[in-house]
């Protein structure tokens, strides 16, 4: 005859409170330091690169600043690059009332002004070897070679060229 209300283990069951199992602390230890290499893979997995953000913004840079070159000789308008503290821009010499003007190229899908990534910094602007501060115009018209530094932290990429080829090399540790 069956004494336990319905739903309830029989005595001596493996479910019943004297003979109830469960996790030793071994298992639960393991499971854990599983759990924890899991999450700190993931971390490590998804946190940014520096030196990734650092090549690609050089690599971009370098790559605008040979089409831009490119196309000042090829319409025979003159660009120019401007480098600031958030970011750069091309600029066009344009013909208005009141004489020849540089204004920022606008409306253009690739040589629109561009911000740098956070912590970003442009710095040791040279044309031909003579250094040139931040926010000074460059001409791109093939005459002067131009060298500069896109850098977060220690991370650094040097862009450099004339002529419509500019390349764009990746170093770690002091600048110029």
């Amino acid at each position: 005859m069956r004494t336990s209300a319905p739903g309830c283990s029989e005595p001596g069951s493996p479910h019943t409170r004297g003979g109830q199992r469960g996790f030793t602390l071994l298992e639960l230890l393991v499971v854990l330091v599983i759990m924890a290499i899991g999450f700190a893979t993931v971390v490590i997995a998804l946190r940014p690169d520096p030196r990734a953000a650092v090549r690609q913004e050089g690599d971009r840079l370098a790559a605008l600043l040979g089409m831009a070159s490119e196309e000042s000789d090829t319409r025979g308008a003159p660009l120019a690059w401007v480098g600031n503290d958030t970011g750069y821009e091309f600029q066009a010499r344009e013909i208005t009332d009141a004489g020849p003007e540089w204004r920022v190229v606008t409306g253009d899908d690739l040589l629109h002004p561009r911000p740098l990534p956070s912590g970003m910094v442009i710095r040791g602007i040279q044309v031909d070897g003579m250094p040139l501060a931040v926010g000074q115009r460059v001409k791109l018209d093939g005459a002067h070679a131009l060298t500069l530094e896109i850098a977060s932290g220690e991370t650094h990429a040097r862009v450099s060229g004339t002529e419509g080829r500019f390349q764009s090399t990746l170093a770690t540790g002091e600048g110029p």
